[in-house]
């Protein structure tokens, strides 16, 4: 199952420089289900050949996520729930039914709304998914996986979703999409990001690169733009975005594919 909505949002441009093919998420199951709305979101995409591989196409509201969960629990099957939204603590951002028009969803509405099943893997892009990983828990997951923070590398579903589909264990197959390949892009981007929206900067580049370093330039660009009191002290920028990224695995790490 992929709930993939993020509404509009500069994120997606600033973060995602590479191509998603969600389409890896979809492939290869008995019965598949995409929540999404019929539109981009920068290069995260949804083919049309993509979707065919879907038995069940909705819109990504709160209550139709709700119902599609119930529903596949009580048929029976064994689900791998994978989320592309943004997040929030113990929340994530859905859809009121027109694209653009935003609420979220949050923990307790779906511990309160979502009858336990067989979540066999949640992966979640959302930024604070490790929030909800006990919630995910609570509700029959083997095991569940976001990051600790906000997350900068969502393109890391690349990779983990061919090791995946390949049988490689979840908790692996999350360490080793976590790559300094991932990483380099988005933190060359950020420079542009900072050169732009610190207007002491200016446009300059070579002095915005003291964001990824140590230092009081560093600490006032991410706390004003990314991370606000999720910063950490003592770390370089680099290092907070690493770590603010980090993928937190709850439950049983070993679980392969279902």
């Amino acid at each position: 199952m992929v709930f993939f909505y993020f509404g509009e949002s500069s994120y997606i441009t600033r973060l995602a420089q590479e191509t998603v093919p969600l389409g890896l998420a979809l492939k290869g199951y008995d019965h598949s289900v995409l929540l999404h709305h019929e539109t981009s979101a920068g290069p995260f995409h949804v083919s049309d050949a993509d979707a065919k591989h879907a038995d069940v196409v909705d819109i990504p509201t709160k209550q139709n996520l709700v119902a599609q969960l119930n529903r596949l629990g009580a048929d029976g099957y064994d689900v791998d729930l994978y989320i592309f939204s943004h997040g929030w603590d113990k929340a994530f951002r859905t859809s009121k039914g027109t694209y653009g028009e935003n609420t979220s969803v949050t923990a307790a509405y779906l511990e309160e709304s979502v009858k336990p099943l067989n979540l066999n893997a949640v992966w979640q892009c959302n930024c604070y998914g490790a929030s909800l990983n006990p919630t995910w828990l609570k509700l029959g997951a083997n095991v569940a996986a976001g990051s600790r923070y906000v997350n900068f590398y969502p393109t890391r579903f690349n990779k983990f979703a061919k090791m995946w589909q390949d049988g490689t264990p979840f908790a692996e197959a999350v360490s080793e999409s976590d790559t300094p390949a991932s990483h380099t892009p988005v933190q060359a981007y950020l420079l542009i990001d900072a050169a732009m929206r610190m207007p002491e900067w200016d446009g300059n580049l070579i002095r915005a690169a003291q964001v990824l370093g140590t230092g009081a330039a560093a600490e006032k660009y991410f706390r004003a733009c990314w991370l606000n009191d999720a910063w950490q002290e003592g770390k370089s920028g680099k290092q907070n975005m690493n770590s603010s990224s980090t993928m937190i695995v709850g439950g049983n790490r070993g679980v392969k594919r279902a």
